[in-house]
Protein backbone atom coordinates (compact mmCIF):
# COMPACT_ATOMS: atom_id res chain seq x y z
CA UNK A 1 0.00 0.00 0.00
CA UNK A 2 1.20 3.70 -1.09
CA UNK A 3 2.53 5.32 1.59
CA UNK A 4 0.35 8.88 2.42
CA UNK A 5 2.33 12.09 1.20
CA UNK A 6 1.85 15.17 3.23
CA UNK A 7 3.23 18.75 3.00
CA UNK A 8 3.47 21.36 5.52
CA UNK A 9 3.81 25.07 5.37
CA UNK A 10 6.07 26.21 7.95
CA UNK A 11 7.08 29.66 8.73
CA UNK A 12 10.83 29.11 8.95
CA UNK A 13 12.40 25.50 9.44
CA UNK A 14 13.91 23.79 11.94
CA UNK A 15 12.74 24.70 15.32
CA UNK A 16 16.30 25.24 16.75
CA UNK A 17 16.53 27.78 14.22
CA UNK A 18 13.04 29.39 13.98
CA UNK A 19 11.30 28.90 17.61
CA UNK A 20 7.73 29.18 16.50
CA UNK A 21 4.14 27.74 17.88
CA UNK A 22 3.47 25.90 14.68
CA UNK A 23 7.10 24.83 13.43
CA UNK A 24 6.89 23.57 16.87
CA UNK A 25 3.61 21.97 15.98
CA UNK A 26 5.06 21.00 12.94
CA UNK A 27 8.42 19.06 14.53
CA UNK A 28 6.84 17.49 16.74
CA UNK A 29 3.56 15.69 14.87
CA UNK A 30 6.12 14.51 11.88
CA UNK A 31 8.28 12.48 14.99
CA UNK A 32 4.38 10.48 15.70
CA UNK A 33 4.16 9.33 12.57
CA UNK A 34 4.90 5.90 11.69
CA UNK A 35 6.08 4.46 8.63
CA UNK A 36 2.60 5.45 6.69
CA UNK A 37 3.52 8.55 5.84
CA UNK A 38 6.13 10.48 3.78
CA UNK A 39 6.28 14.20 4.93
CA UNK A 40 7.74 17.21 3.50
CA UNK A 41 8.25 20.89 4.69
CA UNK A 42 7.57 23.67 2.71
CA UNK A 43 9.48 27.02 3.86
CA UNK A 44 10.47 30.37 2.41
CA UNK A 45 13.37 30.52 5.52
CA UNK A 46 15.54 27.11 5.04
CA UNK A 47 18.67 27.13 7.77
CA UNK A 48 19.88 24.16 7.04
CA UNK A 49 22.91 23.64 5.53
CA UNK A 50 22.44 19.89 3.30
CA UNK A 51 18.76 20.53 2.15
CA UNK A 52 17.62 16.86 1.92
CA UNK A 53 14.28 15.86 -0.75
CA UNK A 54 11.33 16.39 2.24
CA UNK A 55 12.56 19.82 2.82
CA UNK A 56 11.43 22.49 0.08
CA UNK A 57 12.70 25.42 0.25
CA UNK A 58 10.13 28.05 -1.89
CA UNK A 59 12.64 30.95 -2.36
CA UNK A 60 14.21 28.68 -4.89
CA UNK A 61 11.15 29.62 -7.37
CA UNK A 62 11.69 33.13 -6.29
CA UNK A 63 14.60 34.61 -4.66
CA UNK A 64 12.83 38.12 -3.96
CA UNK A 65 9.80 36.01 -2.23
CA UNK A 66 8.27 38.14 0.69
CA UNK A 67 8.15 36.48 3.92
CA UNK A 68 4.85 35.98 4.76
CA UNK A 69 2.47 32.96 6.12
CA UNK A 70 2.90 33.94 10.03
CA UNK A 71 6.75 35.50 9.94
CA UNK A 72 6.28 37.07 13.33
CA UNK A 73 7.16 39.85 11.37
CA UNK A 74 3.58 40.10 10.46
CA UNK A 75 2.71 40.31 14.07
CA UNK A 76 4.36 43.05 15.15
CA UNK A 77 1.96 45.81 15.30
CA UNK A 78 4.50 48.66 13.52
CA UNK A 79 3.80 46.20 10.66
CA UNK A 80 -0.12 46.63 10.04
CA UNK A 81 -0.19 49.62 8.56
CA UNK A 82 1.57 47.99 5.42
CA UNK A 83 -0.87 44.93 5.05
CA UNK A 84 -2.83 46.65 2.53
CA UNK A 85 -0.11 46.17 0.25
CA UNK A 86 1.10 42.62 1.67
CA UNK A 87 -2.00 41.25 0.51
CA UNK A 88 -2.07 42.07 -3.00
CA UNK A 89 2.12 40.69 -3.36
CA UNK A 90 1.72 37.96 -1.43
CA UNK A 91 -1.82 36.27 -1.82
CA UNK A 92 -0.63 35.44 -4.95
CA UNK A 93 2.67 35.27 -4.68
CA UNK A 94 3.09 32.79 -1.98
CA UNK A 95 0.07 30.54 -3.67
CA UNK A 96 1.84 30.59 -6.67
CA UNK A 97 5.12 29.24 -4.87
CA UNK A 98 3.94 26.67 -2.80
CA UNK A 99 2.04 25.33 -5.98
CA UNK A 100 5.09 25.73 -8.25
CA UNK A 101 6.47 23.52 -4.78
CA UNK A 102 4.23 20.95 -5.10
CA UNK A 103 4.62 20.29 -8.98
CA UNK A 104 8.64 19.96 -8.02
CA UNK A 105 8.11 16.51 -6.35
CA UNK A 106 8.67 13.77 -8.64
CA UNK A 107 5.27 12.25 -7.79
CA UNK A 108 1.68 13.25 -7.01
CA UNK A 109 0.90 14.76 -3.58
CA UNK A 110 -1.95 12.99 -1.72
CA UNK A 111 -2.17 16.36 0.94
CA UNK A 112 -0.82 19.83 1.71
CA UNK A 113 -1.51 21.90 5.46
CA UNK A 114 -1.16 25.64 5.98
CA UNK A 115 -2.27 27.77 8.54
CA UNK A 116 -4.92 29.96 7.91
CA UNK A 117 -2.86 33.44 7.76
CA UNK A 118 -3.58 35.95 5.23
CA UNK A 119 -6.37 32.89 3.34
CA UNK A 120 -3.59 31.50 0.47
CA UNK A 121 -5.54 28.58 0.37
CA UNK A 122 -8.28 30.71 -1.84
CA UNK A 123 -5.70 31.15 -4.43
CA UNK A 124 -3.95 28.12 -4.07
CA UNK A 125 -6.72 26.03 -4.63
CA UNK A 126 -7.25 27.47 -7.98
CA UNK A 127 -3.93 26.71 -8.73
CA UNK A 128 -3.19 22.51 -7.54
CA UNK A 129 -5.43 20.02 -7.31
CA UNK A 130 -4.10 18.87 -4.36
CA UNK A 131 -6.28 18.68 -1.22
CA UNK A 132 -5.65 20.99 1.43
CA UNK A 133 -6.28 21.14 4.89
CA UNK A 134 -6.09 24.87 6.64
CA UNK A 135 -4.77 24.08 10.23
CA UNK A 136 -6.01 27.05 12.85
CA UNK A 137 -3.62 28.32 14.12
CA UNK A 138 -4.91 31.98 14.92
CA UNK A 139 -7.27 33.45 12.81
CA UNK A 140 -6.88 36.93 12.44
CA UNK A 141 -10.55 38.19 13.92
CA UNK A 142 -9.36 36.86 17.05
CA UNK A 143 -6.00 37.73 17.57
CA UNK A 144 -6.72 41.44 15.23
CA UNK A 145 -9.12 42.41 17.97
CA UNK A 146 -6.74 41.56 21.01
CA UNK A 147 -3.70 43.58 19.44
CA UNK A 148 -4.97 46.58 20.64
CA UNK A 149 -4.66 48.48 17.01
CA UNK A 150 -7.10 47.95 13.84
CA UNK A 151 -5.28 48.94 10.72
CA UNK A 152 -7.46 50.22 7.95
CA UNK A 153 -6.56 46.52 6.49
CA UNK A 154 -8.22 44.25 9.18
CA UNK A 155 -11.26 43.73 7.85
CA UNK A 156 -9.50 43.19 4.58
CA UNK A 157 -7.22 39.88 6.47
CA UNK A 158 -10.38 39.09 8.55
CA UNK A 159 -12.20 38.22 5.08
CA UNK A 160 -9.53 36.78 3.20
CA UNK A 161 -8.98 34.33 6.05
CA UNK A 162 -12.74 33.49 6.50
CA UNK A 163 -12.37 32.90 2.12
CA UNK A 164 -9.65 30.78 2.67
CA UNK A 165 -10.80 28.95 5.62
CA UNK A 166 -14.06 27.99 3.35
CA UNK A 167 -12.01 26.91 0.08
CA UNK A 168 -10.11 24.71 2.32
CA UNK A 169 -10.90 20.73 1.61
CA UNK A 170 -10.66 20.18 5.21
CA UNK A 171 -9.94 22.65 8.66
CA UNK A 172 -8.41 21.33 11.54
CA UNK A 173 -8.31 23.04 14.79
CA UNK A 174 -6.49 22.45 18.01
CA UNK A 175 -8.99 23.78 20.38
CA UNK A 176 -12.73 22.93 20.05
CA UNK A 177 -13.31 26.84 20.96
CA UNK A 178 -11.37 28.48 18.15
CA UNK A 179 -13.49 26.30 15.94
CA UNK A 180 -16.67 27.27 17.16
CA UNK A 181 -15.46 30.50 16.83
CA UNK A 182 -14.51 30.47 13.47
CA UNK A 183 -18.09 28.86 12.71
CA UNK A 184 -20.08 31.62 14.77
CA UNK A 185 -18.35 34.43 12.88
CA UNK A 186 -18.09 33.87 9.33
CA UNK A 187 -21.17 31.26 9.62
CA UNK A 188 -19.41 28.24 8.37
CA UNK A 189 -20.63 25.01 8.57
CA UNK A 190 -17.29 23.69 8.13
CA UNK A 191 -18.28 20.00 7.72
CA UNK A 192 -14.72 18.57 7.17
CA UNK A 193 -13.91 20.15 10.03
CA UNK A 194 -12.21 18.11 12.96
CA UNK A 195 -10.85 19.09 16.32
CA UNK A 196 -6.96 17.43 17.17
CA UNK A 197 -4.68 18.93 20.16
CA UNK A 198 -1.33 19.90 19.45
CA UNK A 199 1.24 17.01 20.49
CA UNK A 200 4.15 17.82 23.09
CA UNK A 201 7.11 15.57 23.18
CA UNK A 202 7.55 13.95 26.00
CA UNK A 203 10.54 15.92 28.39
CA UNK A 204 13.24 13.99 29.55
CA UNK A 205 13.82 13.11 33.55
CA UNK A 206 16.68 15.34 34.09
CA UNK A 207 14.82 18.59 32.16
CA UNK A 208 11.39 18.19 34.49
CA UNK A 209 10.51 20.12 37.19
CA UNK A 210 11.26 19.34 41.08
CA UNK A 211 10.77 21.16 43.59
CA UNK A 212 13.62 20.71 45.19
CA UNK A 213 15.32 22.88 42.43
CA UNK A 214 13.85 26.15 43.28
CA UNK A 215 16.61 28.15 45.51
CA UNK A 216 13.30 30.79 46.64
CA UNK A 217 9.92 31.02 45.38
CA UNK A 218 9.84 32.50 41.96
CA UNK A 219 6.71 32.47 39.19
CA UNK A 220 7.83 31.97 35.76
CA UNK A 221 6.09 34.10 32.82
CA UNK A 222 7.13 33.10 29.08
CA UNK A 223 5.52 35.36 26.93
CA UNK A 224 5.63 38.86 24.79
CA UNK A 225 5.16 41.65 26.73
CA UNK A 226 2.25 42.71 24.67
CA UNK A 227 -1.73 42.58 25.06
CA UNK A 228 -2.22 39.03 23.67
CA UNK A 229 -0.35 37.44 25.99
CA UNK A 230 -1.58 39.78 28.98
CA UNK A 231 1.41 40.57 30.55
CA UNK A 232 0.13 43.16 31.61
CA UNK A 233 -2.59 41.17 34.00
CA UNK A 234 0.74 38.79 34.79
CA UNK A 235 2.74 41.35 36.22
CA UNK A 236 -0.61 43.54 37.74
CA UNK A 237 -1.26 39.31 39.32
CA UNK A 238 2.78 38.96 40.71
CA UNK A 239 2.47 42.71 42.43
CA UNK A 240 -0.45 41.26 44.63
CA UNK A 241 1.83 37.87 45.63
CA UNK A 242 4.58 40.50 46.01
CA UNK A 243 3.27 42.47 48.92
CA UNK A 244 2.18 38.92 50.77
CA UNK A 245 5.31 37.19 49.93
CA UNK A 246 8.60 39.65 50.71
CA UNK A 247 10.87 36.66 48.96
CA UNK A 248 8.86 35.82 45.43
CA UNK A 249 10.41 36.88 41.85
CA UNK A 250 8.91 37.09 39.07
CA UNK A 251 11.44 35.91 35.96
CA UNK A 252 9.63 37.15 32.34
CA UNK A 253 11.38 35.37 29.97
CA UNK A 254 10.44 36.81 26.20
CA UNK A 255 10.42 40.06 23.74
CA UNK A 256 9.22 43.10 24.56
CA UNK A 257 7.28 44.30 21.56
CA UNK A 258 4.92 47.00 23.39
CA UNK A 259 1.28 47.54 24.07
CA UNK A 260 -1.42 50.19 23.83
CA UNK A 261 -3.00 50.95 27.39
CA UNK A 262 -5.89 54.18 26.72
CA UNK A 263 -4.05 55.14 23.40
CA UNK A 264 -0.46 55.34 24.68
CA UNK A 265 2.17 52.68 24.03
CA UNK A 266 3.99 51.58 26.62
CA UNK A 267 6.98 48.81 27.33
CA UNK A 268 8.19 46.88 29.75
CA UNK A 269 10.27 49.31 31.96
CA UNK A 270 7.41 52.39 31.25
CA UNK A 271 4.68 50.13 32.64
CA UNK A 272 6.39 48.99 35.47
CA UNK A 273 7.28 52.92 36.49
CA UNK A 274 3.68 53.85 35.32
CA UNK A 275 1.32 51.43 37.16
CA UNK A 276 3.70 49.30 39.56
CA UNK A 277 4.98 51.84 42.54
CA UNK A 278 6.28 49.48 44.86
CA UNK A 279 10.34 49.88 44.75
CA UNK A 280 10.33 46.39 46.72
CA UNK A 281 8.18 44.62 44.06
CA UNK A 282 9.98 46.42 41.06
CA UNK A 283 13.14 45.36 42.10
CA UNK A 284 12.03 41.13 42.09
CA UNK A 285 10.98 41.37 38.52
CA UNK A 286 13.79 40.07 36.63
CA UNK A 287 13.48 40.82 32.78
CA UNK A 288 15.50 37.80 30.86
CA UNK A 289 14.23 39.38 26.84
CA UNK A 290 14.28 36.45 24.09
CA UNK A 291 15.66 33.53 25.60
CA UNK A 292 16.47 30.12 24.04
CA UNK A 293 14.48 27.07 24.05
CA UNK A 294 17.12 25.40 26.42
CA UNK A 295 17.46 28.60 28.82
CA UNK A 296 13.33 28.68 28.57
CA UNK A 297 13.59 24.65 29.40
CA UNK A 298 15.81 25.43 32.23
CA UNK A 299 13.72 27.74 33.60
CA UNK A 300 10.83 25.75 33.82
CA UNK A 301 12.70 23.50 35.91
CA UNK A 302 13.72 25.28 38.39
CA UNK A 303 10.65 27.84 39.29
CA UNK A 304 8.05 27.02 41.38
CA UNK A 305 5.22 28.15 39.96
CA UNK A 306 4.26 28.81 35.68
CA UNK A 307 1.78 31.00 35.04
CA UNK A 308 -0.26 31.61 31.71
CA UNK A 309 -2.27 34.91 31.74
CA UNK A 310 -2.96 35.27 27.76
CA UNK A 311 -6.45 37.53 26.92
CA UNK A 312 -6.81 34.15 24.51
CA UNK A 313 -4.96 31.64 23.07
CA UNK A 314 -6.25 28.78 20.90
CA UNK A 315 -3.92 25.57 22.30
CA UNK A 316 -0.59 27.26 23.17
CA UNK A 317 2.36 24.91 22.91
CA UNK A 318 4.05 26.88 25.76
CA UNK A 319 1.26 25.92 28.11
CA UNK A 320 1.90 22.32 26.62
CA UNK A 321 5.86 22.37 27.15
CA UNK A 322 5.07 23.36 30.90
CA UNK A 323 3.27 20.62 31.47
CA UNK A 324 5.12 17.79 29.86
CA UNK A 325 7.56 19.09 32.08
CA UNK A 326 5.50 18.43 34.82
CA UNK A 327 5.30 22.30 36.17
CA UNK A 328 3.49 23.35 38.53
CA UNK A 329 0.78 25.74 36.01
CA UNK A 330 -1.54 28.53 36.79
CA UNK A 331 -3.72 29.35 33.49
CA UNK A 332 -6.62 31.06 32.84
CA UNK A 333 -9.90 29.70 31.61
CA UNK A 334 -9.94 31.18 27.85
CA UNK A 335 -9.71 29.67 24.86
CA UNK A 336 -7.98 26.13 24.65
CA UNK A 337 -6.74 26.95 27.86
CA UNK A 338 -9.64 25.46 29.74
CA UNK A 339 -9.44 22.42 27.42
CA UNK A 340 -6.01 21.21 28.37
CA UNK A 341 -5.84 22.29 31.68
CA UNK A 342 -8.84 20.26 34.41
CA UNK A 343 -8.74 22.35 37.32
CA UNK A 344 -7.02 21.23 40.82
CA UNK A 345 -6.00 17.89 38.82
CA UNK A 346 -2.93 18.81 36.51
CA UNK A 347 -3.14 22.71 37.08
CA UNK A 348 -5.10 25.85 38.51
CA UNK A 349 -7.59 27.75 36.27
CA UNK A 350 -8.39 31.60 37.43
CA UNK A 351 -10.82 34.08 35.60
CA UNK A 352 -9.79 35.35 32.54
CA UNK A 353 -8.69 39.40 32.80
CA UNK A 354 -8.18 39.05 36.68
CA UNK A 355 -5.34 39.60 38.47
CA UNK A 356 -6.77 38.93 41.93
CA UNK A 357 -8.02 35.47 40.69
CA UNK A 358 -4.79 34.56 39.41
CA UNK A 359 -2.81 35.80 42.15
CA UNK A 360 -5.47 33.91 44.43
CA UNK A 361 -4.30 30.74 42.78
CA UNK A 362 -0.33 31.61 42.38
CA UNK A 363 -0.54 31.68 46.48
CA UNK A 364 -2.70 28.46 46.78
CA UNK A 365 0.10 26.69 44.81
CA UNK A 366 3.04 28.20 46.54
CA UNK A 367 2.02 28.00 50.01
CA UNK A 368 1.04 24.09 49.79
CA UNK A 369 4.30 21.96 48.24
CA UNK A 370 2.08 18.84 48.26
CA UNK A 371 -0.51 20.11 45.95
CA UNK A 372 2.64 21.43 43.65
CA UNK A 373 4.00 17.92 43.29
CA UNK A 374 0.51 16.47 43.11
CA UNK A 375 -0.73 18.44 39.61
CA UNK A 376 3.06 18.30 38.48
CA UNK A 377 2.88 14.48 38.30
CA UNK A 378 -0.41 14.91 37.16
CA UNK A 379 0.06 16.89 34.20
CA UNK A 380 3.02 14.89 32.82
CA UNK A 381 0.68 11.30 32.74
CA UNK A 382 -2.14 13.34 31.07
CA UNK A 383 0.23 15.09 29.02
CA UNK A 384 1.63 11.38 27.39
CA UNK A 385 -1.27 10.58 27.31
CA UNK A 386 -3.70 12.95 25.72
CA UNK A 387 -0.80 14.76 23.86
CA UNK A 388 2.05 12.84 22.58
CA UNK A 389 2.95 12.85 18.90
CA UNK A 390 1.96 9.25 18.48
CA UNK A 391 -1.52 9.48 19.81
CA UNK A 392 -2.01 13.05 17.98
CA UNK A 393 -0.62 11.96 14.73
CA UNK A 394 -2.81 8.86 14.65
CA UNK A 395 -5.59 11.16 14.84
CA UNK A 396 -4.58 13.70 12.38
CA UNK A 397 -3.52 10.89 9.28
CA UNK A 398 -7.26 9.53 9.72
CA UNK A 399 -8.97 13.18 9.31
CA UNK A 400 -6.10 12.98 6.62
CA UNK A 401 -7.65 10.01 4.89
CA UNK A 402 -10.92 11.50 5.32
CA UNK A 403 -10.41 14.38 3.65
CA UNK A 404 -8.59 12.54 0.69
CA UNK A 405 -11.29 10.24 0.47
CA UNK A 406 -14.05 12.74 -0.16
Amino acid sequence: MKNISIAYVAPGWPLNRYPNGIVSYIENLLSGFGGDVDPYVFSNKVAIETIDKTIVDLTQFNRNLYKSLSDKVFYRLKMLQSEGILYQRNLVNTAEYIAKGINSLPFELDLIELEESFGVATKLSNMTCTPIVTRLHGPWFIIGDLSGIRSENHQIRVRKEGLGINASHGVSSPSQDVLDKVREYYDFSLPNAKVIPNPIASVPVDMRWRIELSAKPSILFIGRFDSIKGADIAINAFRIVALQNKEVELIFAGPDRGMIINGEEYHLMEYLDKFIPEISVKNRIKFLGHCTAQHVAELRKASSVTMITSRYENFPMSLLEALAAGCPVVGVATGGIKEIITDEYNGLLAEPELPESIAENLIALLSDPNKMEKVSKNAIVDSQKRFSPETVAKQTLDFYKSVIAN
